[in-house]
C-alpha cells in the first residue's frame, strides 16, 4: 500500500490542523478552569470580607464594651483583645492581599502566554495577514497618556516585548 506524495500531504495537513484544534481547546479549558477558580476566590473573599465587617460592628455594638470600660482590669481585657482581634484581621488583610497579588500574577502570565501563542499562531499563518501591523501611533499615544507597557500589552493584544520595541525605536523608554 505506497501512499502517493497528496496522501501523505493530506495526512500532514489533517495532522497539524488536529494538533491546532487541540492546542486551542486545551487553552480555552485552562481559561475556563482560570475563570472558575477566580469566581470562587473572589466570592470567598467576599464573604470573608463581609464576616469582617460583621466581627467589627459585634464589637463595637456590644453591650460588654460599656462593662469593660467600668474596670480597670477590663480595660487591659479590652485592650489585649482588641490588640490581638487587630493584628489577627491584619495577618488575615495582608494574607488576601498576597492571595489577591498572585492571582492577578497568575492572570497576566496567562494572558501574555496566550498573547505569545496567538503570535506563534500568526507566524506559522493560521490566521490571516494584515492583523500583525502593530498600531505605533496607538502603542506611543497610551504610554504617553501613563498607562503601563502591561496594559498597553493587554489592551492591544500584543507581547510586551513588541510594544517594548516601539517604544525603544520612538526613544520613549
Amino acid at each position: 500500500m505506497d501512499l502517493s506524495f497528496n496522501e501523505v500531504l493530506w495526512i500532514a495537513g489533517g495532522g497539524v490542523v488536529l494538533v491546532f484544534v487541540c492546542l486551542v481547546t486545551y487553552s480555552h479549558l485552562k481559561d475556563k478552569e482560570f475563570a472558575s477558580k477566580t469566581k470562587q476566590l473572589e466570592k470567598a473573599l467576599d464573604t470573608i470580607n463581609q464576616e469582617i465587617y460583621k466581627i467589627r460592628k459585634w464589637i463595637q455594638e456590644n453591650e460588654m464594651q460599656a462593662e469593660f470600660n467600668a474596670s480597670n482590669i477590663s480595660t487591659n481585657v479590652k485592650n489585649e483583645v482588641n490588640t490581638n482581634l487587630n493584628t489577627n484581621l491584619t495577618n488575615l488583610y495582608n494574607h488576601l492581599q498576597e492571595i489577591q497579588d498572585t492571582m492577578h500574577k497568575d492572570r497576566d502570565y496567562l494572558e501574555e502566554k496566550i498573547i505569545v501563542l496567538e503570535n506563534k499562531f500568526k507566524e506559522l499563518g493560521h490566521f490571516t495577514p494584515g492583523s500583525d501591523d502593530i498600531d505605533e501611533k496607538r502603542v506611543i499615544q497610551l504610554f504617553q497618556d501613563g498607562h503601563s507597557i502591561d496594559s498597553i500589552a493587554k489592551e492591544l493584544r500584543i507581547s510586551k516585548g513588541q510594544i517594548e520595541f516601539v517604544l525603544k525605536l520612538a526613544d520613549l523608554q
